[in-house]
């Protein structure tokens, strides 16, 4: 077995854990992939490259040298974000006392 390959095995969940919250504590957008691997979403498809180096900098500073994703908006993301307003709305309006 190469040493890279040990040392991506070692990469633990709470390697990152701590690199989504670096990320978000940076004011970037990062959920976890189905795979487990953080990802950084862009505000739009042109600003990855922007991101990609962005993100680099900071998990380099973490010395996270784990996989990590870099993606652009999906339509999905955007229904989501209406619907999750929406929904605070009503929350809102149900703790405000009449």
């Amino acid at each position: 077995m190469k040493k890279d390959d040990k040392e991506l095995e070692q990469i633990s969940t709470t390697d990152k854990v701590k690199a989504m919250k670096a990320l978000r504590e940076a004011g970037l957008k990062v959920e976890l992939s189905g795979s487990g691997v953080p990802t950084v979403v862009c505000a739009s498809a042109s600003d990855i490259d922007k991101e990609i180096k962005h993100t680099r900098k900071i998990l380099k500073e973490l010395r996270y040298f784990g996989s990590f994703g870099v993606r652009g908006p999906r339509k999905s993301d955007q229904s989501q974000t209406a619907e999750q307003n929406s929904e605070i709305a009503e929350v809102s309006e149900e703790a405000v006392p009449a």
